[in-house]
């Protein structure tokens, strides 16, 4: 055993010994405040006030880390039930290892990947998680990295990847207990949510073509929702009597298969960007027989299961399109949208004593159908089932100063009736202080619609109060 070892790792120590090693490093500190328009008060989110990237590079192999400092202001009352005087915490976003090779590349270790043709909401960029509170920045500022074996592989203009993650990897969403304005609807006990029985390995793969006019992609990967779903319900009792029941609500995550393909179109002075993702997803839960998250030692008897068995099949697909104007303006559309193909599920009793906490359903309608959502694509899904993007960017004095406006619609027609839909209105300004000092004031304005049928439960209604000025001075070494 010890010679095979031997034979394997000899060629790796020897690269490591005559290789030449080199140590890079960067990174920034960011100093940053942003506060609402309604009330000038401060809206107090985390954010990265420093990371720093550190590469190791030893002839074909090297060592990546990116190392950060999540930093969130403390509250007036935060020494009342926290005597600790740190308002920070650390974040090994990533480190892993890669090994060039004749053919290719091999990384190993935790890291971010990037799939998919256009910039930003690519349904078929579904290999890491995301974090929420980083939903409107953007490329890899908005994912988590998880821990994955990959392989890219180079034949002529051909592009051949592998991708391999033996754990299961979740969105981090905030729980609604801080001043971000989007949260998930139901923060069930983890009792409540059914760990996944079988293998939660996640697996996929691309191929991506290069012609002189652009790249064709074709995807495929499966692996488990990012976000849990509603599994089934449990009515438990105290032995045999039903006089004063418990019903659980019980939470899971679907397996998730996403067939994907993209292509950028290199057309003269227009750039055109596209992702197409199809989505068949399936609840693993058979069986959710279980004892009560709830004093299960009073409520001892499951009376009735209701597993939901879902299934669906949904596609969603970004659409992108570049050009120059005039005076060297450059024109950003986007076009995004998703729907639902088919669902089936069993039904859940319809009695007044079964609801869903904080999703107001009529218990006499309650359809399963009505509260799915896609556990795993675009992060621009939860604000919209069709949205468009218009951005326009000016850079003058050879870039010193940056000028962008950007506007977001909610063009889904579908909950209007000759309305005003939601509206995302941005405008930031750049300016390059010095070759390693920028500082950047930005506006977000979100309106929302008072004659939307969902009314204060609309996603850019409860967006308003997220309004705000920013101040950001930024530092690069």
């Amino acid at each position: 055993m010890k010679r095979i070892l031997f034979i394997l790792f000899f060629p790796v120590f020897t690269a490591l010994s005559f290789a030449q090693s080199t140590n890079d490093y960067s990174g920034y500190v960011d100093l940053y405040y942003m506060a609402r328009l309604s009330d000038n008060s401060l809206i107090n989110i985390p954010y990265r006030i420093f990371n720093i990237n550190v590469d190791h590079q030893n002839g074909d192999l090297s060592i990546k880390s990116t190392l950060s400092l999540e930093h969130q202001l403390r509250s007036d009352t935060y020494f009342l039930t926290n005597n600790s005087p740190q308002d920070f915490h650390w974040d090994l976003r990533e480190l892993y290892m890669q090994w060039f090779t004749s053919f290719g590349e091999i990384r190993i270790g935790k890291q971010i990947h990037a799939w998919g043709s256009a910039d930003e909401n690519s349904p078929i960029d579904v290999v890491n998680p995301l974090d929420y509170y980083y939903l409107f920045s953007a490329g890899a500022e908005r994912k988590l990295a998880t821990f994955s074996t990959a392989t890219d592989l180079y034949i002529n203009n051909t592009k051949l990847g592998f991708v391999f993650s033996p754990v299961h990897n979740t969105h981090r969403t905030p729980g609604g207990d801080d001043d971000f304005p989007i949260s998930i609807p139901i923060a069930p006990d983890p009792e409540q949510i059914f760990e996944i029985d079988d293998k939660p390995y996640e697996i996929g793969g691309f191929i991506n073509q290069t012609f002189n006019f652009g790249d064709l992609t074709f995807s495929y990967f499966q692996g488990y929702d990012r976000i849990f779903n509603l599994t089934g319900v449990n009515v438990y009792g105290r032995g045999p009597d039903l006089s004063f029941s418990h019903i659980d609500i019980l939470f899971g995550y679907r397996k998730t298969s996403v067939m994907g393909a993209g292509s950028v179109l290199l057309l003269g002075d227009v750039t055109l960007r596209g992702d197409l993702g199809y989505f068949d997803t399936q609840d693993q839960n058979t069986d959710i027989n279980q004892a009560s998250s709830f004093l299960p030692e009073i409520y001892d008897s499951l009376h009735f299961s209701y597993p939901l068995h879902e299934e669906s099949k949904y596609y969603q697909t970004t659409f992108q399109f570049e050009y120059t104007l005039p005076f060297d303006i450059r024109l950003t559309c986007q076009f995004f949208t998703y729907d639902t193909l088919s669902y089936s599920s069993d039904s859940l009793p319809v009695s007044e004593q079964i609801s869903i906490p904080n999703l107001d359903i009529d218990p006499e309608q309650l359809e399963p159908r009505q509260f799915f959502t896609p556990g795993m694509g675009a992060s621009l899904a939860v604000l919209s089932r069709k949205a468009g993007f218009i951005s326009l960017e000016r850079h003058f004095n050879d870039e010193q100063l940056k000028l962008n406006l950007t506007t977001m619609l909610d063009l889904d027609d579908s909950n209007f009736d000759g309305t005003l839909p939601g509206v995302l209105l941005e405008g930031h300004i750049d300016y390059n202080m010095t070759d390693e000092l920028r500082a950047t004031i930005g506006l977000t304005k979100i309106y929302g619609s008072d004659d939307h049928p969902d009314g204060e439960n609309y996603r850019f209604n409860k967006m308003e109060d997220f309004s705000h000025l920013r101040f950001e001075l930024k530092y690069f070494f």
